[in-house]
């Protein structure tokens, strides 16, 4: 395989991408540029999750091996300045998703190159496009369906661009990988009343900040397992002089283990009881919207490991977990799963306007998915039920 060759056709998916970059799950021309990269493959090629693409190589095997990508980008307004920025006006691909789509791309390209040279491995390959990982729907949908049973597949691998590794490195570990991400939602209703007699309203602004007060107060006196708990958007109110009669507060909770969450969340429900009792307001404390953690499978990362240090020299054993979350776990929770990032080394934070990397990067994303797929042989685990760290 001439990877210099591959290297340049990547760097050509990625940016024709990135300049169609489209929300959630409506990646209708997304999905178009993908399918006409694929048709000329010898692969079968599905629809999935409304406007997500599954491409089958069917190597003869009874197992197959799955790899994820995906397809969505964000309501942001791109600065980058490069001369392949978004078509789109208020929608970027700021998290790497064109990067990810390229890579898989390229690699689709090397399967094909085996199926017409009669290569035979010990696996088939599905190669995974899946929309809406941003809202956290995407994946959650692809699981109520029955594709991993469908194609059999026994594992699943993915990976994304991380801008605080070094460019091209690739990193990760056995076990919890990315946090728990809990969407937290309150709403609190009141009584409204002009600000020159207060007596007659209750104050839905005053409860909310009082909540917030008390809840943070519990975590940094509590809570000593590493876990975040933010609110970062706020609506109360409706003019300078009346009292507020309805406040909502926006934020999210990152947590690795169950009993962290318990605590969170039971904490939050008990300072609801607390404080709308004391102000006579009502308060609603939904936390029902989440990622599980990413927990990938200490057997998965065991076999594939010692290939990995032996074909990427890059490859570095990921240390801690981090907080940031991903809708990969919810494949995890289903079969067995491992999870990568990929350097690019700029430190430009993901979801940022100026967001971009050097795409020589993603022909390692090719290698490393390549080195799994040719030299892994057969594995039967189960998924990991529940984190612990």
């Amino acid at each position: 395989m001439d990877y210099e060759e591959l290297s340049r056709q990547i760097t050509g998916f990625r940016r024709d991408l990135h300049r169609i970059p489209e929300l959630g799950f409506f990646v209708y021309r997304t999905n178009a540029y993908i399918r006409s990269i694929l048709e000329p493959l010898d692969c079968r090629i599905e629809t999935i999750a409304k406007t997500g693409l599954v491409a089958f190589f069917d190597f003869g095997r009874e197992k197959t091996l799955c790899y994820r990508a995906d397809m969505d980008g964000l309501p942001i307004e791109e600065e980058t300045g490069v001369p392949y920025a978004s078509e789109n006006e208020g929608c970027m691909h700021a998290c790497g998703h064109d990067g990810h789509m390229a890579n898989m791309l390229g690699f689709a390209r090397i399967l094909n190159r085996y199926k017409e040279e009669g290569v035979r491995f010990h696996y088939n390959a599905l190669l995974l496009f899946q929309p809406a990982e941003e809202t956290i729907e995407g994946a959650r949908t692809i699981i109520g369906t029955d594709l991993f049973n469908e194609f059999n597949v026994t594992a699943i691998f993915g990976l994304h661009m991380w801008p605080f590794l070094e460019k091209g490195e690739i990193t990760t570990k056995p076990g919890p990988m990315m946090a728990k991400s809990t969407n937290v939602h309150i709403e609190i209703h009141g009584l409204s009343a002009h600000c020159g007699e207060p007596e007659k309203g209750h104050d839905a602004l005053v409860a909310a900040c009082r909540f917030i007060d008390l809840v943070y107060d519990y975590k940094d006196e509590h809570i000593r397992e590493r876990s975040v708990l933010k609110f970062g958007k706020m609506r109360s109110g409706t003019v300078r002089n009346a009292i507020s009669d309805y406040t909502v507060i926006e934020g999210t909770m990152r947590t690795f283990e169950e009993q962290t969450w318990k605590k969170l969340v039971n904490a939050m429900k008990h300072y609801a009881r607390q404080v709308a009792r004391r102000y006579q307001v009502t308060i609603d404390v939904d936390t029902s919207k989440y990622h599980p953690a990413v927990v990938n499978s200490p057997e998965l990362y065991d076999k594939v490991k010692g290939e990995l240090l032996e074909h990427h020299m890059n490859f570095v054993a990921l240390r801690r977990p981090s907080m940031i979350a991903e809708d990969f776990s919810f494949f995890e929770k289903e079969i067995p799963g491992l999870f990568f990032w990929l350097g690019t080394g700029t430190g430009i934070p993901l979801h940022a306007s100026t967001f971009n990397f050097d795409e020589s990067v993603l022909i390692e994303g090719v290698k490393l998915f390549n080195t799994i797929f040719t030299e892994f042989d057969d594995f039967n685990a189960a998924p990991i039920e529940e984190p612990a760290v």
